[in-house]
């Protein structure tokens, strides 16, 4: 290698993989530096023998691994390595890699050369691939989540969908994590997956006595009718004001239920789609301030009881107020945004509006209580109003937890097909053969005709459900009659209820009841 002012303090140098199959099975590698090609540096060799010389120590492409033997992470052909030289000035001698980046852990299955220099200072027109996450951390896609491991969490990654996860208190051996890697696809997390977990709690859950609890669960019903106070000179100076209260009835609707009519629905209801004609109404005009809000104030008291008598009120038919409840005081559309649009400003008029709005608003009430300008009556509760949505005490039983300071350890064995297995053991259908298996059972070793897994294992029982198909049967035996002697026990026994039936039935279920088929030992 020619040492230049321009690399004479560079440590790593880029190259990539010619040949990764080590005869020794050292994890050592053929690598050809980024700057030359094979035939050069071969051609350098004297009496090279392409077919006795690779891999010997002639060889000037070999590189040692820089981790220990005992950590094996072999590159695959083609991909980037970072080379290391011992004395740069001598290269061939004493030289070693590391495995090179990656642009995408979705690229873990193969990552070609180019696409490894993506974060390197040469990588800047190399296209970049999919992040799993936004800038704020959040994953694009939650499905996502899970799938690699989480920054401050130890791993050792396979080239696809196997890992090993070290944390704090936990530790998990996965395969099948995803049911593929692709640089273009999110990866999705597969509950499926086979799995080791191996885990430590610091707490426990407890479970405290039941207890009995209420809660009022509000009654959520559809507003009857809508009384409606209008106020039309709200810009006046003077002490006298002219003005309307009417009665409607309300048409079913979402908007008009008694969990969203809010103070400011008027706004948002339409004649006609909402509510319809007016049913009944009182006008005055040139009236006192005191008068008017009488005036409203009695037309709300004679619908919340049609038996009360005001002078000045005259309801022209009184099947008008019946079904009223529950019902809403409001004042009209015009006057609300007339009252409420003031704003800070020197506009005398805008002043006085928002001062006789609020005038009227807090003196209209029902009864003097304190619900004041809009209001719900929902009930009249023997002369008194119920105000606002009622509700209904509910009782239900709940069982608190806590927690507890406790030092527990779980451990979890999952898969969609698991297998205990013991060489030692022979059962009647035979001995297991795991022959020529010691880097792995292929799939037809599992399942398949002949000498298969799944034929020479046996379902693990669920011990509670063997237990009541046993109860069942002692029951009977212990309880059952016969109505003479050397005949067959009657269908039911005495003084319970088991059944020859009732046990026949449980025992043609016991292959899905008892039986895991899916959990097997030999």
């Amino acid at each position: 290698m020619e040492i230049t002012k321009k690399n004479e303090h560079q440590i790593l140098f880029p190259g990539y993989v010619f040949n990764n199959q080590d005869p020794m099975m050292l994890g050592r590698l053929r690598v050809i530096p980024e700057t030359k090609n094979y035939d050069d540096i071969i051609a350098s060799v004297v009496n090279w023998n392409e077919d006795t010389d690779p891999w010997t120590s002639r060889d000037p492409l070999i590189f040692i691994p820089l981790l220990p033997f005992y950590i094996s992470q072999t590159p695959k052909k083609d991909e980037y390595v970072h080379i290391i030289y011992m004395n740069k000035e001598f290269p061939f001698q004493s030289q070693f890699y590391i495995q090179g980046p990656f642009s995408s852990p979705m690229t873990t299955p193969f990552e070609n050369f180019q696409g490894a220099k993506k974060f390197l200072a040469v990588g800047d027109r190399i296209k970049q691939g999919m992040s799993l996450k936004n800038q704020d951390g959040e994953y694009r896609d939650q499905n996502s989540q899970g799938v690699f491991p989480e920054p401050g969490d130890n791993a050792l990654l396979g080239r696809g969908t196997s890992d090993v996860i070290v944390k704090e208190n936990e530790v998990l051996i996965r395969a099948g994590k995803t049911k593929e890697l692709s640089k273009d696809k999110f990866p999705i997390g597969n509950q499926n997956r086979a799995f080791l977990q191996l885990t430590r709690f610091t707490q426990t859950k407890k479970t405290l006595p039941a207890e009995t609890k209420y809660r009022l669960v509000q009654n959520i019903q559809l507003v009857q009718k809508m009384i409606v106070w209008d106020i039309a000179n709200l810009d006046t100076s003077g002490s006298v004001f002219t003005g309307s209260v009417k009665l409607y009835n309300l048409k079913p609707g979402p908007k008009v239920n008694t969990d969203n009519f809010k103070f400011d629905t008027i706004l948002n209801l339409t004649s006609g789609e909402d509510y319809g004609a007016e049913l009944e109404s009182v006008s005055f005009v040139g009236k006192s301030f005191s008068e008017s809000v009488k005036i409203i104030n009695n037309f709300i008291s004679k619908i919340f009881n049609p038996n009360v008598t005001f002078t000045g009120i005259t309801i022209n038919n009184p099947q008008n107020i019946t079904q009223q409840f529950p019902f809403i005081v409001t004042p009209s559309k015009q006057t609300y945004e007339t009252g409420k649009k003031f704003t800070p400003s020197n506009a005398l008029t805008e002043i006085l509006e928002y001062i006789n709005y609020k005038r009227f608003y807090n003196k209209i009430k029902l009864n003097n209580s304190d619900e004041e300008g809009w209001f719900l009556v929902s009930e009249n509760k023997g002369g008194t109003p119920l105000f606002g949505p009622q509700g209904t005490l509910k009782e239900e039983t709940v069982t608190p937890t806590t927690f507890q300071s406790e030092d527990i350890t779980y451990g979890v064995l999952g898969a969609q097909k698991v297998f205990l297995l013991s060489q030692n053991s022979t059962s009647p259908k035979g001995q297991i053969n795991l022959a020529n298996t010691l880097y792995g059972i292929p799939q037809d070793k599992f399942v398949g005709a002949g000498d298969t897994l799944f034929e020479k294992t046996y379902s693990t029982v669920r011990g509670e459900e063997l237990v009541k198909v046993i109860e069942k049967i002692v029951d009977f035996l212990n309880n059952h009659v016969h109505p003479h002697a050397n005949m067959v026990p009657d269908e039911a026994t005495q003084g319970s209820k088991t059944t020859k039936t009732s046990i026949n039935q449980l025992l043609a279920d016991v292959n899905n009841t008892v039986l895991n088929q899916n959990i097997r030992i030999n």
